[in-house]
């Protein structure tokens, strides 16, 4: 029987300018899925913002910048079960929290 999960995503490798400020090199996001383990879940929020045009756009973007797109990564940050009410009762925003690297800054 499938469970509901909360799925946090981590993304790094990535390299999009931002005007004004520093590129972006990386982003949190949270995806909610119906999964019958934690591993399907996992592969399934991953499987789902891959198809996004959004996470899409940041690919395409950082290959035209960098010239590849093959140090882009998607991790699992954390997993977790959601009760019922929580799935159905509290709003939930597939956004992205973007950052960017201060290593260059030194």
């Amino acid at each position: 029987m499938s469970r509901r999960y909360q799925v946090t995503l981590h993304g790094t490798g990535f390299s999009v300018p931002v005007e004004g400020d520093k590129p972006i090199r990386g982003f949190f996001t949270i995806r909610r899925v119906l999964a019958d383990s934690p591993e399907e879940a996992e592969r399934t929020a991953v499987a789902t913002l891959e198809q996004e045009e959004r996470y899409r756009g940041l690919l395409e973007t950082t290959k035209r910048k960098l010239g590849s797109s093959a140090e882009c990564r998607v991790r699992l940050e954390h997993i977790g079960h959601l009760s019922w009410w929580r799935w159905h009762f509290t709003r939930h925003s597939p956004s992205f929290i973007f950052f960017s690297d201060d290593e260059n800054d030194a």
